[in-house]
């Protein structure tokens, strides 16, 4: 099995087609078939069917992409880190980012490091969680930056904490609630939510705050996982939410909203990194990292 053919085999998978594939290589037709039943050959398994729609992964090609994908990635990045180590370039980093940490942090952090390293690039993708967990586990990500849980999400990745940050509940300025000092969490049970979507790990602990305090349910009129979408709807309506409260304190829009005074559902959020675990970040990626550790400590 050799890099060449995986590369073969994966133009096929996202070509559809063995003549899309050959023209996308830049091969002949017959030549690329003949690379594709070699590896077949080699593995002693069928990958690919061949139908009237086109090509499509067995089972077990299907298995064999995901690793592919993978080793493709590994070796554009060992490309790239030879690439920076000879100054033939300054080197890309790929993040993904939730926005809370997108907006607030990370965008200092990677102006930061193009003042000391003129030329890096920076892929900044934002994302549902469960998604880009996946996307650095196929290396499409060099890292995440992201609200931390107690547990990794994965036996092969790795995450390493950054800074605390405080998560409030919140409102729109002048809503009702807004000068009412201090609140019961019972007050805001029957009051109209908008929350991110079910999957997202700050949600998960505010519903498990809300447990402890005896709610078991509130009235989640809207779901979003739209940072932007949730904070234009906290400004028309009286419906309540919750933000990490260094997004509110933000000058532009901290007069926007109101920070509503309930102490048994205030907490501290862990903000981090989620990485790879067997495989080193970047020269690019490294540094990166290092400037949101220093952005981080100054924060503190």
């Amino acid at each position: 099995m050799e890099i060449r053919q995986l590369e073969h085999f994966l133009a096929v998978i996202e070509q559809g087609s063995l003549g899309r594939a050959a023209e996308a290589l830049n091969i002949s037709e017959p030549g690329l078939s003949k690379s594709i039943r070699r590896l077949e050959d080699s593995l002693q398994i069928r990958l690919l069917d061949r139908g009237t729609r086109g090509m499509t992964p067995t089972l077990f090609g299907e298995s064999l992409a995901t690793h592919a994908r993978l080793i493709r990635n590994e070796v554009d990045h060992a490309r790239s880190e030879l690439s920076e180590l000879q100054g033939v370039s300054k080197g890309i980093v790929r993040i993904g980012a939730r926005p809370s940490f997108g907006t607030v942090i990370l965008p200092r952090a990677i102006a930061q490091l193009q003042n000391k390293r003129p030329g890096v690039r920076a892929i900044v993708r934002e994302g549902m969680m469960s998604n880009m967990i996946v996307e650095v586990l196929h290396g499409d990500l060099d890292f995440i930056v992201v609200t931390l849980s107690d547990q990794t999400p994965d036996d092969d990745l790795i995450q390493e904490s950054l800074i605390d940050s405080p998560v409030s509940i919140v409102a729109r300025a002048g809503h009702p609630f807004g000068n009412q000092n201090p609140l019961s969490p019972d007050a805001l049970a029957e009051m109209p939510w908008i929350l991110p979507l079910g999957s997202d790990p700050v949600r998960q602990k505010l519903e498990e705050m809300l447990a402890k305090c005896g709610i078991e349910k509130i009235n989640v009129l809207v779901e979003s996982d739209s940072v932007q979408f949730i904070m234009e709807y906290l400004r028309e309506t009286d419906a309540i939410g919750f933000f990490p409260e260094p997004m509110i304190m933000r000058s532009r829009i901290k007069e926007d909203f109101a920070i509503l005074d309930v102490k048994e559902l205030k907490w501290q959020r862990q903000l981090g990194i989620i990485r790879r675990k067997r495989t080193s970040l970047t020269p690019a990626a490294l540094l990166l990292v290092q400037e949101l550790k220093i952005l981080c400590e100054h924060s503190s």
